[in-house]
Order: C-alpha cells, then sequence, then structure tokens
C-alpha cells in the first residue's frame, strides 16, 4: 500500500528533523534502508521463501512417512510370499 503525498511529505519533513537534530542518529537509521517490509508490516516474499520450503519439505517428509509405514486396521502390512505353492 503506497503512502499518499502529504504522509510521504511528513515522513521526509520528520526524517530531516531528525538528521538536523542528531546526525549520528540519522546515519544510523539509514544503515537499514532498502528491507522494506510488506503491507501488513510482515517480510517481503524473498526473505519468507526459504522458510515456506522447508515446511513444504517438512510436511512431504512427514506424508511419506505416514505412508511408508501404514497399516491395514492395525495390523502390519502383509508381504507376498516369496516363493508360490502349488497345490
Amino acid at each position: 500500500m503506497a503512502l499518499s503525498r502529504a504522509e510521504r511529505r511528513t515522513l521526509d519533513e520528520i526524517a530531516r528533523r531528525v538528521a538536523a537534530e542528531d546526525p549520528e542518529y540519522a546515519r544510523r537509521l539509514s544503515a537499514f534502508g532498502g528491507h522494506e517490509a510488506g503491507a501488513l508490516g510482515l517480510p517481503a516474499r524473498r526473505s519468507l521463501l526459504p522458510v515456506v520450503l522447508v515446511g513444504v519439505l517438512l510436511a512431504a517428509s512427514f506424508a511419506a512417512f505416514a505412508v511408508a509405514t501404514a497399516r491395514r486396521d492395525g495390523e502390519p502390512a502383509r508381504r507376498a510370499p516369496h516363493v508360490l505353492l502349488r497345490p
């Protein structure tokens, strides 16, 4: 969500006042520039991507493990016999 012109002017005026009153503080604040938050104050999508990928990988691993160890009616899955016997 973009700021209106009036809001941008107000913030620029505040920045000028801070820079005039305390140049060292203004310099330290400017070192944090470039890290903009999203509309709700959340980090940008690029910084959330690794977290989402790890979550997806964990969920996929859990699902694969659950399928691999699935049991029917509480009984272990039965294996087919290695040798078929003829009657």
